[in-house]
């Protein structure tokens, strides 16, 4: 990856999404669609019936982490088919990079699994990244649940995992219930981001079913495991192209200001960049950029300041190859880019 030479105002900057940031970080410029340039396929699935043999039909590629220099890009596979002709058996793997562009898949993936029951239709679904004050990645990761091994009707719930290595993780209790009666949902929901500043710890998630499908809502609380705010709808679904069906990682642009990736709508492939304070974690703004790479779904958005780039990670709609775009990052008054000429 080409090293872009910026200006880094603060000493030990931290270029995991999702963490607070030291005082005087610089302000970084949100990409416009034609600054991402398509790099190279980063991951490919799997042989046939290995646990990764289809990357489609579930929130993949899901979130990216560095630490100590390395990516940790983590990605949901299936085995194969269900005979509906959706994916079976989905886990959570992950691969790492010392580039962001040439990874190798965990030797002993698939690090989650997740068949209760056995049911094809159990697993892993989505997932959001971030990392704590001890450096510890944490893992917010949407666990599937049939009620026997035959049922087609399944729920979701939020789990969360904690890992030194961002390898091996330690499965704690499950935090956010669909039946819950503050949750605003009554059959499926799904983590998609989380961040942490001024002592409160942010998650934002999909809700499925109670509420307009695939609203994005917004969770709180004290401490990486305890949200006592257990969903807010933030962004309601009105109609299919309103949709959050992926993204959602937040992304520090500076110490005021996040930025929210969102994908929106299943026929429409559109990502929505919206903004939000750490101080109204639950008030988004109006789309402030918006991309349309045709012919392409979920996507994960991660900015490197350590390297000064951003990265973009992303699947074709039913395709089975996670491809990487990375745009220069540039700072707020800095830009140098050549405006476009606009008619009067």
């Amino acid at each position: 990856m080409k090293t872009y030479r910026v200006l880094l105002l603060a000493a030990g900057v931290i270029s995991s999404a999702g963490r607070a940031l030291p005082v005087g970080l610089p302000e970084v410029k949100i990409p416009e669609q034609s600054d991402w340039a398509l790099r190279a396929a980063v991951l490919q699935n799997g042989p046939s019936k290995s646990w990764d043999a289809r990357l489609h039909g579930q929130i993949s590629p899901s979130t990216v982490v560095k630490k100590n220099g390395v990516y940790y890009l983590y990605y949901i596979g299936a085995d194969g088919n269900r005979k509906d002709g959706g994916p079976a058996h989905r886990a959570l793997g992950v691969a790492t990079s010392t580039d962001g562009i040439h990874f190798k898949k965990h030797e002993n993936n698939p690090i989650i699994t997740y068949l209760p029951h056995k049911n094809t239709e159990e697993g892993v679904f989505s997932a959001g990244a971030t990392r704590d004050d001890n450096g510890d990645i944490l893992l917010y990761w949407t666990a599937i649940l049939a009620r026997n091994s035959t049922t087609t009707q399944v729920n979701s719930n939020i789990h969360l995992g904690v890992s030194r290595n961002g390898v091996d993780f330690k499965k704690m209790k499950r935090l956010l219930h669909f039946d819950d009666s503050r949750v605003p949902s009554n059959d499926e929901i799904g983590a998609l981001g989380a961040f942490h500043a001024d002592g409160k710890w942010n998650l934002y998630y999909f809700s499925k079913g109670g509420v307009p499908a695939w609203s994005l809502v917004h969770a709180s609380g004290p401490a990486k495991d305890n949200f006592a705010q257990k969903g807010k709808i933030i962004l309601p679904a009105r109609n299919e192209s309103q949709q959050v069906i992926g993204g959602g990682d937040p992304v520090w642009l500076s110490n005021d200001k996040l930025a929210l990736f969102l994908v929106c709508g299943f026929e429409s492939g559109r990502i929505e960049v919206r903004t939000i304070s750490p101080v109204r974690p639950d008030k988004l703004s109006a789309p402030v950029e918006t991309y349309r790479f045709d012919g392409w779904r979920h996507a994960t958005v991660f900015l490197d300041r350590e390297v000064g780039a951003w990265l973009l990670y992303h699947r074709k709609r039913e395709g089975n190859a996670i491809h990487v775009r990375t745009a220069p990052m540039i700072l707020t008054g800095h830009d140098t880019r050549p405006r476009r000429k606009h008619r009067q």
